[in-house]
């Protein structure tokens, strides 16, 4: 048997997307998150292993950057890592993952599979176990029936009834208080600014517009919406959050404020609930740092429940180099192609 692994530059584009479509990604979404050059800018976004000339693994990169006042550091994310059949290629999905990083570091990877779970710890340099929270609101009895018909068939078929629409709170407009919020569909240009700018006194990732652009504005399998709220200094807060083109049921949020305008999250939050719910959506979930402690106190004073089971982060650092960061703040589902999972 004749085994190689590949870079995405080096196999034709119709087998990668065989095999991602074999593993549930439709060919826009591959065509999208692996072969926008305006985006990849020339840089590697992946790997397969292939077998006798056949694809029989894939792991992807998402180059990204990390960021600490002045200082700079270019990294990639992990994602999409599979094997086509684990229990006749045990070990090749170590293998894969551990080419890619030798190529490609810092490497940071957040969640995962269980497989990837199981891996991740034997690759990584530093584990941090409950980096990444997971918040969520429920708007509708839908949500709690599509988490229980998982496991039950007369939840799973109350689910499809009338039922799935009864609120299970109150959903009001939001209440003015001098705040003007604006709500555009699409991601805007508008919020530029205030993504782009220092939010963090710590190692956080940086997100440049022209890439949330690629990330959230270009994704064909997403619908977007942006809510910011502008001041006297311009804008303050803002607010991303997005569904499933296919469904208006589960959304998520990611979220930005001026350092000295946090308590406007609130307000945020509640145009953000009821655009939601006025769009019939069921819930809105969202991905935070455990170390962003204000904003865990917002979400949590807006209704938002924290999710039992928090998002390991790996950390793979530079040969001979160890980064200078054991931890970061700023995680949001932006991060991570968990943004595009309902």
């Amino acid at each position: 048997m004749d085994d190689a692994i590949l870079s995405l530059q080096e196999v034709s584009k119709d087998q990668v997307k065989d095999y991602l479509s074999r593993r549930g990604m439709p060919g826009d979404v591959v065509e999208w998150k692996y072969y926008d050059t305006a985006f990849n800018r020339g840089r590697e976004r992946g790997y397969v292993w292939t077998r006798d000339g056949l694809i029989n693994g894939f792991i992807g990169l998402i180059p990204w950057t990390m960021r600490h006042g002045e200082e700079q550091m270019e990294m990639v994310w992990g994602c999409d890592w599979s094997v086509a059949d684990p229990n006749v290629s045990k070990g090749m999905g170590m293998v894969l993952a551990a080419h890619a990083m030798s190529l490609h570091r810092p490497w940071i990877s957040l969640g995962g599979s269980a497989k990837a779970r199981a891996i991740m710890p034997h690759l990584a340099n530093r584990v941090v176990d409950g980096a990444g929270l997971v918040f969520w609101q429920p708007l509708r009895l839908g949500a709690a029936l599509k988490k229980l018909g998982e496991r039950n068939r007369i939840a799973d078929w109350l689910g499809h009834t009338f039922l799935r629409s009864v609120p299970v709170r109150w959903v009001s407009p939001r209440s003015s208080r001098g705040q003007t919020i604006v709500t555009e569909h699409g991601l805007s240009p508008a919020v530029a600014e205030l993504i782009e700018h220092e939010h963090h006194s710590e190692w956080h990732p940086h997100h440049r517009f022209g890439d949330l652009q690629w990330s959230m504005g270009r994704c064909p399998s997403i619908a977007i919406r942006t809510s910011y709220v502008t001041g006297l200094s311009g804008i303050e807060a803002a607010a991303v959050f997005w569904r499933s083109a296919q469904a208006a049921d589960f959304w998520k949020v990611a979220l930005w404020a001026d350092p000295t305008r946090r308590q406007l999250l609130c307000d945020l939050l509640q145009e953000v609930r009821w655009q939601v719910y006025e769009a019939g959506g069921l819930a809105i979930s969202t991905l935070v740092s455990h170390l962003e402690t204000d904003l865990i106190d917002h979400l949590q004073s807006a209704g938002y429940w924290r999710q039992p089971r928090p998002l390991p982060l790996y950390l793979v650092g530079q040969r001979k180099k160890p980064l200078p960061f054991g931890d970061m703040t700023g995680l949001s589902y932006l991060c991570t192609d968990l943004a595009y999972r309902f």
